[in-house]
């Protein structure tokens, strides 16, 4: 009997609990006026997106805490071979001229007296860049299939060629 008197009372304390957390948000203004009004949803789901976003990111913190580590790639290839792919490729490349745009001039042509720099990305990629002209530029090298594209990831205020 006792187990049974206990839980009206409770189920009375939860509800006065949450009538005086309702009462904190959107207190009650009189017998003519609803407190369920646009002010109290907008508050409730500003205070429901406050304590969901919390829980987000503590959340977030305890799951994702730990470093990944990316298995690397080893090289197939030597820096030789991927600057004469980045030399053929420049070669059989031909863009407008840096000075006048009418003319069309040979990359390999403009970079043949440069140093080049290449590294190995440790992912599957090698990088090359050479600096020309008040600008760097970067070519990515395929490690496996020696395919080489223009690296644009760099903004550049300076005009540059399209090599």
């Amino acid at each position: 009997m006792t187990a049974q008197a206990t839980q009206p009372q409770t189920y009375l304390v939860q509800t006065v609990i949450i009538m005086s957390l309702i009462d904190i948000i959107a207190p009650s203004r009189g017998s003519d006026r609803n407190r369920f009004g646009p002010v109290f949803f907008a508050k409730t789901a500003f205070f429901v997106g406050v304590v969901f976003a919390g829980v987000f990111g503590v959340t977030s913190f305890v799951l994702f805490d730990g470093d990944r580590e990316l298995a690397v790639i080893p090289a197939t290839r030597i820096e030789s071979e991927i600057l004469n792919t980045v030399k053929e490729f420049l070669i059989s490349s031909d863009v407008e001229s840096l000075d006048d745009r009418s003319v069309m001039v040979n990359c390999w042509r403009e970079f043949e007296d440069i140093e080049f720099k290449v590294e190995y990305l440790e992912q599957g990629s090698w990088r090359a860049d050479a600096y020309y002209n008040l600008v760097r530029y970067y070519w990515r090298v395929d490690d496996l299939t020696l395919e080489v594209t223009q690296d644009k990831w760099n903004r550049r205020t300076h005009p540059t060629i399209r090599c």
